[in-house]
């Protein structure tokens, strides 16, 4: 690698750049398609293999600082899309004490329900009913009553 300044800032630059394209591909894509744990961790294990493969295919080193920042953003896209700490996040997020909401819901185990819902459109379930009447004690009720 050649020792001047100029290759090196430009090595960096490119990097930060594709870091966040990947974690825009990898958000997009969990965001989209993986409902389940499993299809997770497929995406994780098949975009490390396609880089890998490229890198060691590919000789220019331009092109392996762009495909290894793609794939560093790839896989924090996919977990932050993902929204449950899964495998060895998990183990990081309560560490770190990061990404509460992750963690809830990998405890709750509601996460692929709502992966289903959200790649169908469909509504989640009601949290709350309203009684279009009101209570009986509620101060609008007894003012109208008055």
């Amino acid at each position: 690698m050649p020792a001047n300044w100029v290759y090196i800032i430009t090595y960096v630059m490119v990097f930060g750049f594709a870091v966040y394209i990947g974690f825009l591909i990898g958000q997009e894509l969990s965001r989209r398609h993986l409902v389940t744990a499993r299809a997770y961790w497929a995406a994780n294990i098949g975009g490390l293999v396609a880089v890998v493969l490229a890198v060691a295919l590919i000789p220019a080193m331009m092109i392996q600082i762009i495909l290894m920042g793609v794939l560093a953003g790839y896989i924090a896209g996919l977990k932050m899309g993902f929204g449950e700490s899964s495998g060895p996040w998990k183990w990081l997020d309560n560490f770190m004490d990061v990404n509460k909401r992750h963690r809830k819901v990998a405890e709750k185990g509601t996460g692929e329900a709502y992966r289903r819902r959200r790649k169908t459109g469909e509504a989640g379930p009601d949290l709350i009913s309203i009684d279009e009447r009101g209570s009986a004690d509620s101060p609008s009720r007894q003012s109208r009553d008055a």
